[in-house]
């Protein structure tokens, strides 16, 4: 599927990528920042996107670099998100080339919205939820969000996008995320919404390592028995080593009773007609709704 995001979400917009580069606009402030998936000639030459560019990421390594900012800039800023409710967030030049957001989670941002009948006084578990901007938007529809990240910077961002946006009703776990599944399990909760967003290799808060390839049909299949009878699951993946092959033969024989509402790999539409991949999106449900 396509997308252009900027439709979806006003204050970002991907104007231009190409050669391993994306040019990006969060709020008043453009970046580059490299991208493995744009792999098209970029429409705008370099020296365009330096004279519209803030700042720009050099790599050192796979996740690391430095920035260099090409205008006055702050090193932390704020973008705010509006569909029928606001949500605050606090974007930041990091040692990495992320910056506490990634835009394409508006299309989940919208499929809770679209169900948010169903999550009053429910709880959900966001797992891998790295600063938390959709845990902070569903809070405003549940009962309760449990945010789990291993990182303990990472889910201190939360809190601050959490307090700014308004909710309280986060409450902020730092743990390895398929340890806090396997507690979860022993304490017998059940969830209405799953949230995973998992990355292709991590390290939990006492060096677990995450390896998808190989650990995810074990999540997955942990992940299930949290699930109320009548639910959701919101998954995304972006890696480039697990085969499409590989993550259609999971979920059919993990969630072959959960209806795929989406279950497709998002291409973002530049500004100028070239595109990147942000990953697959999966958007289940199981029950009556």
């Amino acid at each position: 599927m396509k997308i252009e995001l900027n439709s979806l979400f006003p204050q970002y917009k991907l104007i231009d990528c190409g050669s391993g580069k994306k040019l990006e606009q969060f709020g008043n402030y453009v970046l580059i920042r490299p991208e493995i998936t744009a792999k098209d000639h970029a429409k705008l030459s370099y020296e365009e996107w330096q004279s519209i560019a803030h700042a720009e990421f050099f790599e050192t390594d796979k996740t690391l670099g430095y920035w260099q900012k090409l205008k006055e800039m702050p090193d932390t800023w704020q973008m705010s998100y509006y569909n029928s409710v606001k949500i605050i967030l606090t974007l930041a030049l990091t040692g990495s080339k992320h910056t506490g957001l990634f835009p394409e989670q508006v299309l989940n941002w919208n499929f809770i919205l679209e169900n948010s009948k169903y999550l009053n006084n429910s709880e959900v578990l966001n797992l891998f939820g790295y600063t938390g901007s959709t845990s902070v938007f569903a809070a405003n529809f549940a009962g309760k969000v449990t945010h789990v990240d291993s990182v303990q910077k990472i889910v201190d961002r939360t809190r601050l996008n959490a307090q700014d946006s308004g909710v309280s009703n986060i409450r902020f776990i730092v743990d390895d995320a398929v340890k806090f599944v396997k507690k979860d399990i022993k304490r017998q909760k059940k969830y209405k919404m799953i949230i995973l967003d998992p990355p292709a290799i991590g390290i939990g808060v006492k060096n677990e390592k995450w390896i998808l390839n190989d650990m995810l049909e074990d999540l997955l299949l942990d992940v299930r028995e949290l699930l109320d009878e009548e639910s959701f699951l919101i998954m995304n993946i972006y890696s480039h080593e697990i085969s499409d092959k590989h993550l259609y033969k999971i979920f059919d024989n993990i969630f072959s009773d959960f209806d795929k509402l989406l279950f497709d790999k998002i291409y973002g539409k530049s500004s100028t007609g070239n595109f990147i991949d942000h990953g697959y999106f999966i958007q289940c449900k199981r029950g009556r709704y």
